[in-house]
């Protein structure tokens, strides 16, 4: 009996695959994500139904087994997918959503050697119509913000996003205090307003943010070393200040947050306030907050 083999199979590599190797890479946060997957073409070929059939496992692209491959764990659809390298399936439904797997098995030919007790995870999601068609597959990340991201399918006139979080904020508060247990005592604030202001920045994690500005505020007013050179007393002052009564306000403590703002208007040369903040009009800000 003659084994089964198609010609692709047959030529070990000699000629360049009619559909090409491709992969795509994206860091959100501290989780880095990366695609590999091989990109068919349309051709003049119906794809959906037909070259791909609806109820039937695909290997979600071409040549080998797509695969999506995690530094660290990532939730999808609110269900945990360790960090690893799999291969990703996907089971298309005509007028339905689509079942994405990722497969722990991820070095193997297409489906062939497929077994769905080694899934990972399983998840249905709802396909959408491409802003535009797209004649070879294409696979992308999509970042949004440090925490939130999506894997998406593009082939022919479909769009299929699959959503997913990663753990950044957790990592994000246990590199500040890590950071912050590793400086001596005069420093150790600086770490936590560093962290107080990008919290504040990205609107995440109030609560945490202000115990930082509160444990910053409490070593800046009793610390008696400074390095002018890297941390300028009053540009310092200033940026706990300010970030204070952001934080404050965002509690509705509209009150404590304008006096922050007033202290920190009152410090001499201060780069906050001589640049309004580069980016933001401190007195309109002030003004909007006294009404409230």
């Amino acid at each position: 009996m003659l084994m089964q083999i198609s010609f692709a199979q047959y030529q070990i590599g000699l000629v360049p695959r009619v559909s090409p190797d491709r992969a795509v890479y994206q860091k959100i946060g501290y989780t880095e994500v990366q695609v590999k997957y091989g990109s068919p073409a349309v051709k003049n070929r119906e794809i959906w139904g037909e070259l791909v059939p609806y109820g039937q496992l695909w290997r979600a692209g071409a040549n080998n087994a797509t695969t999506v491959e995690l530094s660290d764990a990532i939730t999808v659809d609110h269900n945990q997918l360790d960090s690893g390298k799999y291969a990703l399936f996907i089971i298309p439904k005509e007028g339905e959503t689509w079942t994405v797997i990722f497969n722990k098995v991820h070095k193997q030919w297409g489906a062939s050697g497929y077994d769905e007790k080694n899934d990972a995870l399983r998840v249905e999601v709802k396909p959408g119509k491409a802003p535009s068609r797209t004649e070879n597959l294409t696979y992308s990340i999509r970042q949004l913000g440090y925490q939130h991201g999506s894997i998406v399918l593009q082939w022919d006139d479909i769009e299929l996003e699959i959503p997913f979080e990663t753990s950044y904020l957790t990592r994000f508060q246990q590199k500040v205090e890590t950071r912050a247990s590793d400086q001596p005592e005069y420093l150790q604030w600086i770490v936590y307003l560093q962290g107080a202001d990008h919290l504040e920045q990205i609107d995440a994690e109030t609560d945490v943010a202000l115990l930082w500005i509160n444990q910053a505020e409490q070593v800046m007013q009793t610390t008696e070393e400074w390095n002018e050179q890297f941390y300028p007393r009053d540009y310092v002052k200033g940026h706990l200040y300010w970030t204070k009564a952001k934080l404050l306000a965002k509690t509705e403590n509209y009150s404590e947050a304008g006096n922050y703002a007033q202290r920190m208007k009152a410090l001499q040369n201060t780069i906050f306030y001589d640049r309004k903040s580069e980016a933001e009009d401190i007195d309109t800000q002030i003004e909007l907050w006294t009404r409230k």
